[in-house]
């Protein structure tokens, strides 16, 4: 049986700063979903006031019509998704294993992305019936 040899050696400072560099992005990409999140959640917030603002015959208009009821309700849903984003959650791992911390952090980083993207879509949703109804 034959040896075989590996040669290797050390990375250079700049890959090795390239390699914290993306170790730091992966592990702050939670915060930046959240901040995203809190964002989505003041555009909405704002847009949704301003559109009950605009005077009473908003309500009057709600209640005649289907589709401006499915906007509103997406409206409420996305700003409550993005809320949701934004909420603690429970994960169980193991607190000794670097393999078992990365996986719970990677399906945080997936179920809120996931959540997030589905906050954006109702709200995108509900601002496009809106402009369609009000504008024609």
């Amino acid at each position: 049986m034959e040896e075989i040899k590996v040669k290797s050696s050390k990375a250079p400072p700049e890959v090795k700063h390239w390699h914290e560099f993306f170790l730091k992005e992966k592990q702050e990409t939670p915060k930046r979903i959240e901040d995203a999140a809190k964002h989505l959640a003041t555009m909405i917030s704002i847009s949704l006031t301003i559109f009950l603002a605009i005077g009473k015959s908003s309500f009057e208009e709600i209640e005649k019509s289907l589709l401006l009821k499915s906007a509103v309700i997406s409206w409420i849903f996305s700003l409550l998704l993005s809320f949701f984003v934004l909420f603690p959650w429970p994960y169980r791992y193991i607190k000794d294993s670097a393999k078992e911390m990365r996986e719970v952090h990677e399906k945080i980083v997936r179920d809120k992305y996931r959540i997030l993207i589905f906050s954006c879509l109702l709200f995108l949703y509900a601002l496009v019936v809106v402009v369609i109804l009000f504008l024609f």
